[in-house]
């Protein structure tokens, strides 16, 4: 297992991956173009999800891309739905109806509901890794939210499963936290498009690797 995980990180440096990774990671930058990149995460995990080889081309397949990151954008907002409108609140009562006072009962409200959309955005996560999985493997985002289907996958590998999500959030939090406290806000918008890809990268390894696939198309010579 751990080598597994060192691989996943170290696959998206290779010389032979460092091309996808800056494009993917210009892509990342821009706002709705962004979903490009996340196609290309999709196609990624669905060809490690059925075992094929082919490698996978920037050129030619941006429209595909572009639908199948929309598609994952939306099964996103579906699980973050509710640690969105926590933090939303949660800012707004901390920015302004607390009114700038340090003693006030809306910042503490806006401190709880912060704390609130953590956890929800944990809980999330947790069913999301292998949601993204179902979804990709039956083509269908309703099974993406079938919490059945999910737990059914995680109960099949639970040492595993808790291990990679574990490693997930970390990797999420030391990205957040360096683009917070390493640099500026102008240096770290340049450089969070690469961050995050490579992020996405090393998250769809460790889902191609870990996930319990539901069957496995293998194509025999003839």
């Amino acid at each position: 297992m751990r080598k597994k995980i060192i691989e996943s990180f170290k696959q998206p440096l290779l010389k032979k991956n460092l091309f996808d990774l800056v494009i993917g990671s210009i892509f990342m930058f821009f706002p709705f173009i962004n979903f490009i990149s996340l196609g290309y995460i999709y196609e990624k995990l669905r060809g490690g999800i059925i075992l094929e080889k082919t490698k996978l081309k920037w050129d030619e397949n941006f429209k595909n891309y572009f639908i199948k990151g929309f598609s994952l954008t939306v099964l996103f907002l579906g699980y973050l739905f509710i640690p969105l409108i926590f933090l939303f609140l949660g800012i707004v009562f901390i920015s302004i109806l607390s009114g700038g006072k340090i003693v006030s009962l809306f910042l503490f409200r806006g401190v709880v509901l912060i704390i609130f959309s953590t956890f929800s955005f944990l809980i999330s996560l947790y069913f999301l890794l292998f949601g993204i999985c179902v979804y990709i493997e039956e083509n269908s985002l309703k099974a993406g939210f079938s919490l059945q289907k999910i737990l059914d996958r995680i109960l099949l590998i639970p040492k595993e499963y808790t291990i990679i999500y574990i490693i997930i959030v970390g990797l999420l939090l030391f990205s957040i936290f360096a683009l917070t406290l390493l640099f500026n806000w102008i240096t770290g918008l340049l450089f969070s498009p690469f961050l995050f890809f490579y992020d996405l990268l090393v998250i769809s390894n460790l889902l191609i690797k870990f996930y319990p696939r539901k069957e496995v198309k293998i194509q025999l010579p003839f």
